[in-house]
Order: structure tokens, then C-alpha cells, then sequence
């Protein structure tokens, strides 16, 4: 609606560990640009994907237009995520499995690109009755975790950069399928089901009895939808098979 803006600035606000580049090469909006609301919510949502902020939304972005009528700054305000977490995990059953507790951490602000230091995590593990039914129920053992990994999770625009662990206890071998496995799963996951279409408010403007309300204007849903949704499931639980 009205006239076309050109994208002036883009300006990240609000973080202090995450690199401006990471957060830029997950934007498909750009300086310069002719602004686009649907280039906009995909910048975000791939932003949202990185797990490193909290959940962006278009109605969190502030845009200021310039006096010359053409051209639109806009300002992208950031709240991080915690850098530590822990996690407990175990069978419902006792003696079905093991208990595993982990504690992760992000890395401090260092480097760019590749070696943005803020886009891995170090993790620790400890393995509690690991696999004492070993030979009652095989089927449901796994090869217990590493006790250490270094991991930069899968992160939009990076995609064949990121999504890789290393371990002193994992072999070449277990490396490399690892990051196979994660690879593979994004590129069906985004064959199949991209990204996700919003609804849009579109404003009413006029004379009649609907001015000033808002109309909302939803996506046609994908075809074969069904079938999508359950070959992405099959990939799933493969891959966590496999691994």
C-alpha cells in the first residue's frame, strides 16, 4: 500500500555477544533493497530459527522513513538468550535406558564468520546406568554421548558452515555422519515444508462500514500437505535412529 520504500539502514539493537555478521547472513531483506514485509518475516523467522534471541515478530520492528519519502530505515531490537543452561533426562521406566544430565554454554563474543566464538556451545555430559539392559532389550540401547562436544548448531545462511560437533571421544567417522545427518534433515525439512507463510492485516481504508478494520488475508495451505508432514516425521525418526 502507497509508495514503494527502498531499505536505507538495517540496525541491530539489544545484543552484546552475537556478531552483527551472523545476524545479517540470516536476513534474505537487505540494505538497499526494495522493501518487502514477506522478505522482512522470513529475515525473522530465520532469525528466531538461530535459538540464539528471543522470538522476533514484525510488529517488534521499528521503521523510520526519511524525509525524502523514498527510502526506510529500520531497527531490529534484540533480547538474548541465556548463555548456560542444564538439562536432566531419563526413561519413564527405570532400567529402560540410561540418565543423562548436560550443562551447555555459549562461548564468548569473539571472531566473525565461521569463527563467531558466540555461535557454539561446549557441552558436558554425564551417563548414569548407561545401557543395563543391554542384553534384554538391544533395540533400545544407544552408544552413550560424549563426555565433552564443541558444537556450532545449524544456523540460516551459514547452512554447510554450521551444524557440525567435535568431540575427543567421537571417531572421524561419527563426525562426519553427524554432520551429514543435520544437513540432509534442513535440506528435506526445507524442500518439503520452507518457510512458514503468516497471515497479513491489511488495513480497510474508504468511506464504507468496514474502514478502519483490518482484513486478514491467510495463505492457501501447501498441496499434498499430509504427505509433506509425513515424510518430514519418516526423515525424523530415522535419523534419530540412526544416530
Amino acid at each position: 500500500m502507497g509508495s514503494a520504500y527502498a531499505v536505507g539502514r538495517i540496525d541491530f539493537t539489544g545484543h552484546e555477544t552475537i556478531n552483527d555478521s551472523t545476524l545479517r547472513r540470516a536476513m534474505t531483506l537487505h540494505e538497499r533493497d526494495l522493501f518487502d514485509a514477506g522478505k522482512l518475516r522470513r529475515s525473522l523467522a530465520r532469525i528466531n530459527e538461530t535459538g540464539l534471541v528471543e522470538p522476533l515478530t514484525i510488529a517488534d520492528i521499528q521503521v523510520a522513513r526519511h524525509p525524502d519519502g523514498v527510502t526506510a530505515d529500520l531497527t531490529i531490537p534484540l533480547r538474548e538468550r541465556g548463555r548456560r543452561w542444564w538439562a536432566l533426562s531419563g526413561p519413564i521406566i527405570p532400567g529402560l535406558g540410561s540418565y543423562q544430565a548436560s550443562i551447555s554454554s555459549r562461548l564468548p563474543a569473539w571472531g566473525r564468520g565461521v569463527v563467531d566464538a558466540s555461535t557454539y556451545l561446549v557441552t558436558f555430559n554425564l551417563l548414569g546406568l548407561a545401557r543395563p539392559l543391554l542384553g534384554v532389550l538391544p533395540l533400545l540401547s544407544k552408544a552413550p554421548p560424549a563426555a565433552i562436544v564443541l558444537e556450532r548448531p545449524y544456523l540460516p545462511g551459514q547452512g554447510w558452515l554450521s551444524g557440525f560437533a567435535v568431540s575427543p571421544q567421537l571417531s572421524a567417522r561419527a563426525t562426519i555422519a553427524h554432520y551429514g545427518r543435520t544437513q540432509m534433515s534442513r535440506l528435506v525439512r526445507t524442500t518439503l515444508d520452507g518457510t512458514p507463510a503468516e497471515s497479513l492485516e491489511v488495513p480497510i481504508t474508504g468511506s464504507g462500514p468496514a474502514s478502519g478494520e483490518l482484513l486478514v488475508c491467510t495463505p492457501p495451505k501447501p498441496r499434498l500437505r499430509w504427505l509433506r508432514r509425513g515424510v518430514l516425521l519418516a526423515t525424523d525418526i530415522v535419523l534419530a535412529v540412526a544416530y
